[in-house]
């Protein structure tokens, strides 16, 4: 005779995005409506050495207050049929997410300028605003041209 386990609810999948003593908070891998996150909530509450539960539907992220060692919890979920527990994705390499951040305020700095302005071009105009403060400071040798063949170097850059 085998076990009768119940089994996760159907498609109910949890990506475990931070853990640590006395609280667990979970991401639902996929949108669920408010009402299948509160069902969801009412049925982790159920799971032994959970104490609260928050679920928010608007992000899909579930915080539940624990007593227990977050991996008894995590391994109770399981075994209670309540979902699947995935690991969390890999963080992309900091090239990509730097990347990624620079095309964004690129496209950010385009549309509040009326595509007047792109990125380099904002950069460029602070440099050449920081060597005209530090001429001004009397500091022309040193920071001023920096600053200044600095900023001319990228308005003389071509675009992509």
């Amino acid at each position: 005779m085998h076990s009768a386990r119940p089994k996760p609810a159907p498609g109910m999948r949890l990506v475990r995005v931070h853990e640590c003593a006395g609280r667990l908070r979970l991401r639902t891998a996929t949108h669920h409506t408010t009402e299948a996150m509160a069902r969801l909530a009412d049925r982790l509450a159920r799971v032994a050495g959970v104490v609260h539960v928050a679920a928010r539907p608007n992000t899909g992220s579930v915080i539940l207050t624990i007593d227990r060692d977050p991996a008894a919890v995590l391994a109770a979920i399981e075994a209670d049929g309540v979902a699947r527990i995935l690991a969390p994705d890999k963080a992309p390499p900091v090239g990509q997410v730097l990347t990624l951040g620079l095309l964004q305020a690129d496209m950010n700095i385009r549309k509040h300028s009326d595509q007047a302005l792109d990125l380099r071009t904002a950069l460029a105009l602070l440099l050449i605003g920081g060597a005209i403060l530090q001429a001004a400071r009397g500091r022309i040798a040193g920071p001023a041209t920096t600053l200044a063949m600095a900023a001319f170097s990228l308005l003389d850059t071509p675009r992509r």
